[in-house]
């Protein structure tokens, strides 16, 4: 019992063997607030209170201070662990993992039968990785659970990792002894459901949904994954049910409303604690008890006997709203939710109408960064709509009766859009990198290539260690004109990143250095003609998705060096879901590759290669950790066309060959392959290219219109009009949005004598395109040469081509 208030700074009686431990005693009720309790447990809550209100940089350097006066205390221990796990202060990702391990390893000296401490060591092994890790984190996981066998948290995360290794057989197996620790886990419920995902067993995985929105109707990671899973399946209408039923039910329990968990057990501790206090006439509210380890430090504090239960009650923090993590997942529900309405509307879904459903996509992402400011990926895809949106022009014009609409292209106002997204994110995120480097991009969009420089300059100079910052430079020194200094720029990236790699190399290409080219490809030969760590492009399986504990969208469909400026911040395919809360606390513990580190060999591109058994370097390593599929096609690609150029036709011949090889969806080889056949080799070589690209690549490929547009063109010129027409036919059907396939589709029509097709189909490449200045062009050169002059000034008027 607490003292007696008439003594509040009476020295409290010291902790119990079991308090210090952190791990036997779970059962002991704190209050929130100050009291008069001991002052490491009070100092603990003063923390745990600052990292629930938001300043989780407060929380550490008052942990920090807590555990200099308290090292045994395990509490103070795990949670400032874990905080500076998550680099809160900025000492860099691989500081911050060797320091929290040290933490924890400091608390199990004080406490070796702690099977909380055991699993958070566990989860941080993990998470560095390293040679031997696997083996430590595994045996610590064991650990955890024979001191614990109740502790569900422990199991929950040693399943996600077993799933990052490819072990699907036992994760579900932990899956299960996690259930039975604690049926009530919504989080449990949806990160197998993410396990039967990726192992295709698909009903499964819904029923697990299901199962998990039935335990807690709040739990909007459970909704988003569902939703996102539904979306990946191509079932558009049932994803946006589920994002519309989980931003309803997860409303309220944002505000507070609702208790801190949901399920029978606790709806049934609720109402009863309800009728308690009607019974006592308004007395005190009893005591809430301490809350568990999934929303407090990323473990589960459950002993052995009984079950905890939370009443209901309105958070005192950030202004009567819920607790951080609960507005964090709603958060990113929402922002999950309106990248999918981008992406509905984006030009390779194939919709026509309404466009980039943007309105409905802003109020959305308002949502959601309303909802926790801090939430800086929510700002960066926010961002990054905004820069598609832009590149997608205005959708008012077209034809419409009597005339067209006129063409104003909106380029400079959805860059100031883009602008005043990143400025107020950073408000809300001072120094976030990613915001700074997408306010750079913003800058270089309007046109101010000083200040861009300027800002990523800066921002190489501050995380030397950012890939991308590098990257984007090195292309905007590139298209400057200065390309020694952009192949320096981009060598300051390559060591952690084949596309900085492959961008050097190109760079060095176009400057005319082809010696230095082909050293930089071969350079990174090794990494791409194994397929990357990261191998899959799309589809289900624990190398990718959304869902992952990686940068979901960052890896599917990443286009070649050119356009690496966009896919720092991930491709917009609306796959944007925060991993962290999606895959529950398990998600976390492993690092960033490692979800298919161990699946890559089975799943690869199978490509064998003498060079990729050279002996691995610490760059080949990162560059191994974070290569896609697609990163390492175009690295291959790009070295063929250096060859190319240079002569060597076979080298460039077989460098196509390992590139479709690695990724044989990847439209641009398919399609740089066939022209290069056609050149050397004939028509009947290039046609099996384009034949077996359209087979192969995905058809939300960009580069299958131009396929398409290809090959059509190709039989054309060859005297093969029946085919030719077919082949525009097949692809305007299935690329209705591709503008140069319409313009060519028109101008083929015209070349036959077929007036109203060409017109047909200029009319349409308009109506799909009204920023698109050739297919006005095109049309005003028909009508004015059919003696519609008056028709075809209209046009050219509408195209923004005279005054």
């Amino acid at each position: 019992p607490a003292a007696p208030r008439a003594a509040p700074r009476a020295r409290a009686a010291p902790p119990s063997d079991g308090d210090a431990g952190g791990g036997r005693d779970n059962h002991r009720r704190r209050p929130r607030a100050h009291g008069p309790h001991a002052p490491d447990v009070n100092l603990h809550w003063r923390a745990k209170n600052l990292e629930r209100a938001g300043d989780r940089l407060g929380a550490l350097r008052l942990l920090t201070t807590a555990l200099e006066l308290y090292p045994t205390n395990a509490h103070i221990g795990v949670s400032a662990a874990r905080l500076v796990a998550e680099n809160v202060d900025g000492r860099g990702a691989s500081t911050a993992l060797d320091d929290a391990l040290a933490i924890a390893e400091r608390c199990a000296e004080h406490d070796p039968n702690n099977a909380v401490v055991a699993n958070l060591r566990a989860t941080l092994e993990a998470k560095r990785g390293g040679k031997g890790a696997a083996a430590r984190a595994r045996a610590l996981f064991a650990r955890s659970v024979e001191l614990n066998p109740a502790h569900a948290a422990a199991y929950h995360a040693w399943a996600v990792f077993e799933r990052s290794r490819g072990r699907v057989a036992k994760a579900r197996r932990l899956f299960r002894e996690c259930r039975v620790a604690d049926p009530t886990r919504a989080a449990t419920s949806q990160a197998w459901a993410l396990l039967e995902v990726d192992d295709r067993n698909f009903a499964e995985a819904r029923r697990l949904f299901q199962d998990a929105v039935a335990l807690d109707e709040s739990h909007a990671p459970s909704w988003q994954a569902w939703a996102d899973t539904e979306r990946r399946l191509g079932n558009v209408g049932k994803a946006e049910r589920l994002f519309r039923k989980g931003e309803e039910a997860t409303r309220d329990a944002a505000r507070g409303i609702t208790g801190a968990a949901s399920g029978t057990r606790v709806r049934r501790a609720r109402e009863a604690n309800a009728a308690n206090a009607r019974d006592l006439g308004g007395a005190r509210r009893a005591k809430e008890p301490e809350l568990d380890g999934d929303e407090v430090s990323g473990v589960d504090n459950n002993s052995a006997g009984g079950a905890k239960t939370r009443t209901s009650r309105r958070s005192r923090l950030g202004g009567g709203g819920g607790s951080r993590a609960k507005l964090r997942a709603r958060s990113s529900l929402l922002c999950s939710w309106a990248s999918f309405e981008v992406a509905r509307g984006s030009p390779t879904s194939g919709r026509r109408g309404d466009g980039y459903n943007m309105p409905l996509a802003r109020t959305l992402f308002r949502e959601a960064v309303d909802t926790c400011p801090e939430n800086a990926q929510a700002w960066t895809q926010w961002w990054k709509a905004e820069a598609m949106a832009s590149r997608g022009g205005s959708r008012s014009g077209g034809l419409g009766g009597s005339g067209f609409g006129r063409l104003n292209p909106n380029s400079s106002e959805g860059a100031e859009r883009q602008l005043a997204v990143a400025n107020e994110g950073l408000a809300k995120c001072p120094g976030n990198e990613r915001l700074r480097h997408a306010r750079a991009l913003s800058l270089k969009s309007l046109g101010d290539t000083a200040g861009a420089r300027h800002e990523l300059e800066a921002l190489a100079r501050d995380f030397p260690a950012n890939e991308h910052a590098a990257h984007s430079l090195g292309l905007l020194l590139q298209e400057l004109g200065e390309f020694d200094a952009a192949v320096s720029a981009f060598e300051r990236g390559k060591d952690a990143s084949l596309p900085c790699l492959t961008a050097a190399a190109a760079a060095a290409s176009h400057s005319g250095d082809v010696a230095r080219a082909r050293g930089l490809f071969m350079e990174g030969s090794a990494v791409a003609s194994s397929g990357g760590a990261r191998a899959r492009v799309g589809g289900f399986g624990p190398g990718v998705g959304s869902n992952d504990g990686g940068s979901s969208a960052g890896t599917v469909g990443s286009g070649f060096f050119g356009s690496l400026d966009d896919s720092s911040f991930g491709v917009f395919d609306g796959s944007f879901v925060d991993a962290a809360a999606v895959d529950g606390a398990g998600a976390a513990y492993a690092s960033p590759g490692s979800f298919s580190s161990s699946s890559s060999s089975s799943r690869g591109g199978g490509v064998s290669s003498s060079s990729s058994s050279a002996q691995p370097s610490s760059s080949f390593g990162e560059r191994m950790r974070t290569a896609t599929r697609r990163d390492c096609s175009a690295h291959l690609r790009l070295w063929a066309l250096l060859e190319k150029r240079d002569g060597a036709e076979t080298v460039a011949r077989t460098l196509f060959q390992r590139a479709t090889d690695v990724d044989p969806t990847d439209g641009a080889t398919w399609l740089q392959w066939g022209q290069f056949e056609r050149r050397v080799s004939g028509a009947a070589a290039a046609r099996s290219r384009f034949e077996l690209g359209l087979a192969k690549c995905d058809s939300s490929d960009p580069y299958a219109a131009y396929l398409y547009q290809a090959w059509a063109t190709m039989e054309a010129a060859e005297g093969d009009d029946a085919m030719a027409a077919d082949l525009f036919a097949d692809g305007t059907a299935a690329h209705p949005r591709a503008a140069t396939l319409w313009l060519e589709r028109g101008l083929f029509e015209a070349s036959r004598g077929d007036v109203k097709a060409a017109r047909r189909s200029f009319e349409t490449g308009i109506e799909t395109a009204p920023d698109y200045p050739p297919v006005f062009e095109a049309l005003a050169r028909l009508e004015f040469g059919e003696g519609n002059e008056s028709r075809a000034e209209e046009v050219a008027r509408a195209g923004g081509l005279v005054p």
